[in-house]
């Protein structure tokens, strides 16, 4: 048996270190520059943005560490916010399912 998920949000799920933030910040002009130009900084995890799928993938991987070690026959496959959970039988399958959402 298998089930597949999908992480809703999962990028903007993933909060970013205070420190960080500032090196996810981007500037927008006023219109018709009548008023200074606006900067806005990111608080969680940007898409678009160079190396966001690295630390989705790696912030994903550290939250299945737990529900791995909890279920060492089932087989938990993530890439980025996509979630393929297999086990041996359905009891296991329903219960590897429950502790994942």
């Amino acid at each position: 048996p298998v089930v597949v998920m999908d992480i809703k949000d999962c990028f903007f799920s993933i909060p970013l270190a205070p420190q960080d933030t500032k090196r996810f910040a981007f500037t927008l002009p006023s219109v018709n520059l009548g008023d200074p130009a606006k900067r806005y900084q990111w608080k969680v995890l940007p898409q678009g943005m160079k190396n966001s799928p690295t630390i989705c993938q790696n912030a994903v991987a550290k939250v299945l560490a737990p529900l791995r070690n909890k279920f060492p026959q089932a087989i938990f496959l993530h890439y980025m916010d996509d979630l393929l959970i297999s086990a041996a039988t359905d009891q296991e399958l329903s219960q590897a399912e429950k502790d994942t959402v």
